[in-house]
């Protein structure tokens, strides 16, 4: 293998975009202490670059130990073939590698030699990281020191510190999770899920990542969400402002990791809203309707929701509705309610419009 094959390798090796093929081929050359140099010059070189991270880097930390974990295994299963001070040295060549890809994939900025990781950054805890796994088929409830409880789905995880930072509480995603964040605005909360990430203070939300399409999905149960990209190789600044949205109980986000762009939209069923004081269903002050106008019928819908209903026209206002709608989801209730006005509905993004003639 060419030292040009064997660095493309390493770089998709380590982002995690590798065919099982081009793994098996990577850890066979890497193995074999023929790169050893390769490796560190490679990492060096792009760290000292002026003002550089590595682009996409922007791992979990556990995407470091794995790497070298898994370079280490396949050592052990050839440690009788190599010297036992040539492994020594590799091993201690590649832990060093792996050390600063750690640091990489933990967001910090490389600016210059004498600067070190970025004061409060996820290094301060990536030593003494947990791990749960759901390897069962049912959801998992996990709950963290401070009282927030993390429904893991089957064949996801999570990673977390032992401790929670005085300031914040981090958790690495991957795969899906409901999160029922206890409140705590001198702690915020944050879920690292690829290069998406997900800002609460407190409230209820899912998040869940696709690996087919490339996409994240956000959506919120209770509270507001901040969702943003998390690019370390871009510094916030007052003037620049990392992309994303800002979403409410009943709405959601999709973001497409190739293309960059967030998607809101509405959940698939929204749920009554949830009364962040009393942590009891919003319930609309009635849902039987008797020769009631429409405006007033939309507005109560609007209150039990939280969702924006928009008419095309004020004429929509003046028709009225007879109907008991107690029992049904927002979109039947909805189409009841339109199919006796003649009316239509459309989702759009967050917002539901009526349309129709209206009443006169």
């Amino acid at each position: 293998m060419n030292k040009e094959k064997f660095i493309l390798l390493l770089d998709k090796y380590t982002l995690d975009d590798i065919s099982p093929e081009e793994r098996s081929e990577f850890l066979a050359a890497a193995t074999s202490g023929i790169y050893d140099d390769l490796v560190l010059q490679h990492i060096e070189k792009k760290l000292r670059a002026p003002n550089a991270t590595i682009e996409g880097a922007n791992l979990p930390p556990h995407r470091s130990a794995d790497i070298l974990h898994k370079i280490l295994s396949s050592e052990k299963q050839n440690s009788t073939l190599i010297p036992k001070v040539s492994v020594r040295m590799k091993i201690i060549r590649w832990t060093v590698a792996a050390a600063v890809i750690s640091a990489v994939s933990l967001g910090a900025y490389i600016l210059s030699d004498t600067e070190n990781v970025k004061p409060g950054s996820n290094a301060a805890f990536a030593n003494n990281m947990l791990e749960k796994v759901n390897v069962t088929v049912q959801p998992l409830k996990i709950q963290m020191e401070e009282g927030s409880i993390i429904t893991l789905q089957p064949g996801s995880s999570i990673h977390y510190p032992s401790h929670f930072l005085p300031d914040k509480r981090e958790i690495f995603l991957e795969g899906e999770a409901f999160f029922e964040v206890s409140k705590n605005a001198s702690r915020p909360f944050f879920v690292y899920n690829n290069n998406i990430v997900t800002h609460v203070l407190g409230t209820s939300f899912n998040v869940k990542m696709n690996r087919e399409n490339k996409q994240v999905e956000v959506s919120v149960r209770s509270g507001r969400v901040e969702v943003y990209e998390d690019k370390p190789a871009v510094k916030a600044t007052a003037s620049k402002k990392n992309n994303g949205v800002i979403l409410s109980p009943n709405q959601k986000v999709t973001y497409d990791q190739d293309t960059r762009q967030f998607v809101p939209s509405l959940v698939d069923v929204p749920l009554p809203i949830i009364n962040e004081m009393s942590d009891k269903n919003v319930t609309p002050e009635t849902a039987v309707f008797e020769s009631t106008p429409l405006k007033t019928v939309l507005s109560s819908l609007e209150r039990s929701y939280g969702i924006d209903i928009v008419v095309e026209t004020e004429n929509i206002y003046k028709c009225l509705f007879t109907g008991d709608v107690s029992q049904q989801d927002l979109y039947t209730r909805l189409d009841v309610i339109c199919q006796s006005v003649q009316a239509l509905y459309e989702v759009k993004g967050t917002k539901i419009l009526i349309k129709g003639k209206g009443c006169n």
